[in-house]
């Protein structure tokens, strides 16, 4: 077996093992949201198109932890990372809108400001975004140092 055929081979088995990593972490989210699912099943009855916002979310999530996932070892790893946190980040401000939820059931009346709760997970976000654009500047300084092209 030549060098090309055996760098051929290897190629094909870290993308195969890429995929596998992929497929096992989509599935283990998924299976998250299918557990949590039915307890948000009363939220949904409640306020509507919840569940709906929640199920784009979950698969736009999936898709790019999954794309992310297959480009690892490459610089737009860290691009579709950074993508994914600002995706959660976006989805914090609008989905949330002022930070009140307020519900009524005849005579009784609930009003909850979550906005420190929202900032909070924003925040967390934003370290996840900082982290990203971190490993950015590692994945190019490790390969200048190699002499690598980006």
């Amino acid at each position: 077996m030549n060098e090309q055929q055996k760098a051929k081979q290897d190629r094909i088995k870290d993308f195969t093992y890429r995929v596998v990593i992929a497929v096992l972490k989509a599935a283990l989210i998924y299976l998250v949201y299918y557990t949590v699912a039915p307890l948000i099943l009363p939220l949904a009855a409640m306020v509507p198109g919840v569940a709906e916002t929640i199920e784009t979310f979950i698969a736009v999530y999936i898709v790019l932890m999954i794309i992310g996932d297959l480009t690892a070892g490459t610089i737009y790893n860290c691009f579709l990372n950074a993508g994914r946190v600002l995706f959660v980040i976006s989805y914090l401000i609008f989905s949330i809108g002022d930070g009140v939820i307020s519900t009524s059931y005849e005579t009784f009346s609930l009003t909850i400001d979550l906005t420190i709760l929202y900032v909070i997970a924003a925040m967390l976000s934003m370290l996840g975004f900082a982290r990203t654009v971190l490993q950015a500047i590692n994945f190019m300084s490790e390969r200048a140092e190699s002499g690598l092209k980006p």
